[in-house]
């Protein structure tokens, strides 16, 4: 018995139809209209406004996990302008922490070091 997969005959691929020349002439002989290039617009949110909306929805967050008993914390880095999510055991002491605490200290190392590394040339 085999399992060999035998090849089908190629198909040939389908003739492109014939345009008659004086067609193909009239045809490039016409005046195409003008593109308009509409601008690029660049739909940057304000960072603001960013900032305030995760503020508003990590309180929501916060509130809801009280609610529900769970000790999950929700808040905004301030310098590394991120969402942490903490999680505390029962005592108290935090289990998990996403970003991780050294993630947090090298975002804010290079936070801090940013107006170091500009070339004075330039």
């Amino acid at each position: 018995m085999s399992n060999d997969i035998q090849p089908s005959a190629p198909h040939a691929p389908a003739a492109p139809a014939e345009i008659p020349a004086a067609r193909a002439a009239e045809v490039q002989a016409r005046p195409q209209p003008p593109v308009e290039k509409k601008p690029v617009v660049e739909n940057k949110p304000d960072p603001q406004e960013v900032r305030r909306t995760l503020q508003e929805a990590s309180e929501q967050l916060n509130k809801q996990m009280a609610k529900n008993g769970r000790d999950l914390n929700f808040s905004l880095d301030d310098v590394a302008n991120q969402l942490v999510v903490t999680v505390k055991n029962q005592a108290g002491e935090v289990i998990r922490q996403i970003p991780s605490e050294v993630a947090l200290r090298v975002a804010h190392n290079l936070e801090n070091m940013k107006g170091l590394m500009q070339d004075e040339k330039s």
